[in-house]
């Protein structure tokens, strides 16, 4: 009874299954449909059809009938006799026999995808991904792998993409109205889901081209021959891996010394390639600077803007146009100075890149801002180019990722003015000096939104530097000519002037340089330093780094025609007195930069007004003083002497 109670358990759950089982076939048939062929292979499918003997003939001919047939799942994409004649026939050949066996090879590896795909599966994969960045990623499949043949990447379109993101279809293939429901590659598949025990195939409406990669397709086109060209001058070979045994594969292979390897076929990249037309327009004002021919672009700009068409990964226009998840190139956010999608006029197929073409150069912050001038006028001020590309007199002059470049204007010397020794036999002393010297010529403004250089003094990271009548002035006194008040560059955060020397930079961080030491060797300043030692506050304006000051120093004069002895101060009387001269976290110089009220180190507020002979500074009491030697630099700050007290 209980034996009975089992049989009659099992097949009424066998019956259930069965049900269940006829329903999910009838469920996926709507969807699948194949042509059953379970016992046979693909390469027997393929075989038995009769449409296919070429594509058998080459698989047999270069010995992958059995990998093909057993070894593993694939998808094929299956080319009928008339498309493998037309294939070769293009690429010069008559019969398949008269084709290398590489060629052959690369073609049926090609036309193999890892891994069982129904038409069904491509649409499912497609739906199932989570964000509009991936739905588009999910289109890419791989090509087969053998040996030292990398597999190619592949695209396969299915009906849900085409109601979703056509227009991300016809930015790749403009000439095709994507109208089919499912392409592999922009070749429409005629006939899908042909089923067979290692696989599924997939009847192919025209030649499916073994596309080349990224490389070797912008060599090809005739649109992108100068960017291909300066691609080729960033080759560079490497070794191959070793292998289980140890041993190195020494075969070179071809890599790029920028960043990412477009000659990888397993390195997916998105480039947004500029035309031949795009960059004859953007040099021709520059040709002058590179004799007068494209092919002598200073290999480092090259570089530059190569690196700022490069995005990781796939990025349809879509993407790009709806960035989110936001994208950069390898050099910064392009988008952040360009409307990239608005400048996109074509594609390039390539099996391991996305490549479109734009009708501007696209800037890497480099070449967007001050920093380009030296980059591609390096011919002429070499030496500053070797400055920036090995002393570190680069930093701050552009934003790397985000083109805020902070505004900056460049004194810079020719290779005549420098002399010698060059930069780069220059001992350590002597480049960290030179160095300085550069710096000492890079101001921290941009005089064209300042209207051009006029009566004024001029901020640097060593110090201010005095513009009157052509010539610039350090702290010393020593003055440099500029050479033309036309600029060598311009640059979106300033531009680049040439003089005829080199200006001295203030030692930051000298104790003798500080604006109390500086008052200390001023014998007519000498009762004013006694009040500021009764003070207290003498060994703040000693600090250097983040501290500044302007100090209004009464001269020995002034105090003494006032009446005021300063031997007779307590240590508040002097510090109340002190700080009611001294202007904290600011330098405030005679030439009319600054006017308006600012406070004094009691916290009183003093009014500025006037610049050179009319300066004058007003306390709260309405007294006035006027400077009668100005503008005396120190490294934390800058002294007036005044003959007058308030």
């Amino acid at each position: 009874m209980k034996m009975y109670k089992k049989l009659l358990t099992f097949w009424s759950s066998w019956f259930l299954f069965s049900l269940l089982f006829v329903s999910c076939t009838k469920e996926l048939n709507q969807y699948y449909n194949p042509k059953s062929e379970l016992d046979k292979n693909i390469i027997e499918v393929l075989e038995a059809d009769g449409r296919f003997s070429l594509f058998v003939r080459i698989i047999d001919k270069v010995n992958l009938r059995k990998t093909l047939g057993s070894s593993a799942i694939y998808t094929c994409l299956a080319p009928a006799d008339d498309q493998v004649t037309l294939y070769f026939s293009k690429l010069g050949y008559n019969s398949i026999d008269q084709v290398p066996e590489a060629l052959l090879r690369k073609y049926i590896n090609y036309h193999f995808i890892n891994g069982m795909y129904y038409e069904y599966d491509i649409n499912k994969i497609y739906n199932a991904a989570t964000s509009l960045i991936g739905k588009s990623r999910a289109t890419n499949f791989t090509t087969r792998t053998e040996g030292n043949i990398p597999g190619k990447h592949i695209q396969l379109f299915s009906s849900s993409f085409f109601e979703n993101q056509m227009s991300d279809y016809l930015s790749l293939y403009p000439s095709d109205k994507g109208e089919a429901s499912f392409i592999a590659d922009g070749v429409v598949i005629s006939e899908p889901d042909i089923d067979a025990s290692n696989g599924v195939i997939h009847v192919l409406g025209a030649p499916l081209e073994v596309t080349l990669r990224a490389d070797e397709a912008l060599a090809a086109d005739t649109e992108t021959t100068i960017f291909s060209s300066w691609l080729e001058k960033h080759v560079q070979y490497v070794l191959g891996q070793k292998d289980e045994f140890g041993w190195v594969d020494t075969t070179l292979y071809k890599s790029f010394s920028f960043g990412r390897n477009l000659a990888d076929e397993g390195t997916i990249t998105t480039l947004l390639v500029p035309t031949n037309e795009a960059i004859k327009k953007y040099f021709e004002p520059y040709m002058g600077a590179i004799d007068n021919t494209l092919d002598s672009v200073p290999k480092p700009v090259m570089y530059s803007l190569i690196r700022a068409t490069i995005v990781d990964n796939i990025w349809y226009l879509s993407d790009l146009k709806r960035m989110d998840p936001d994208w950069r190139t390898l050099a910064g956010y392009t988008r952040m100075i360009a409307d990239v999608p608005s400048l996109i006029t074509g594609s390039v197929r390539a099996s391991n890149s996305i490549i479109y073409k734009v009708n501007k150069v696209l800037l890497s912050p480099e070449m967007h801002s001050v920093m380009g001038g030296i980059l591609l006028k390096y011919k002429k001020f070499s030496q500053w180019y070797w400055m920036v590309s090995n002393a570190g007199v680069n930093e701050g002059l552009y934003d790397i990722l985000y083109y805020q470049h902070s505004p900056k204007t460049m004194l810079i010397q020719s290779d005549e003015v420098w002399g010698v020794p060059l930069a780069e036999d220059l001992n350590q002393k002597d480049l960290e000096w030179r160095k300085q010297q550069c710096k000492a010529g890079i101001f921290n403004i941009d005089v064209r939104e300042d209207g051009g250089f006029r009566k004024r003094f001029y901020p640097t990271g060593y110090g201010y530097v005095y513009y009157e009548n052509g010539r610039f002035y350090d702290y010393t006194g020593h003055s440099v000519g500029l050479v033309s008040s036309d600029p060598e560059w311009n640059g979106a955060n300033g531009a680049i002037y040439q003089i005829d020397g080199f200006l001295n930079p203030i030692d930051k961080i000298s104790d003798t340089l500080t604006v109390y030491n500086v008052m200390k060797k001023q014998p007519d300043l000498s009762l004013f330093i006694t009040a500021l030692d009764r003070s207290g506050i003498a060994s703040q304006l000693r600090l250097t780094g983040f501290f500044s000051y302007t100090v209004l120093a009464p001269t020995n004069q002034a105090l003494t025609t006032a009446g005021i002895n300063v031997a007779a101060m307590n240590a508040d009387a002097a510090r109340a007195f002190v700080q009611s001269y001294v202007i904290p976290n600011r330098y405030v110089f005679t030439d009319g930069e600054f006017n308006g009220q600012i406070a004094d180190k009691n916290n009183e507020m003093l009014q500025i007004n006037g610049a050179w002979q009319t300066f004058t500074v007003t306390n709260g009491a309405g007294k006035t003083i006027t400077p009668a030697v100005a503008n005396i630099q120190g490294n934390n700050g800058v002294i007036h002497k005044v003959n007058s007290v308030f």
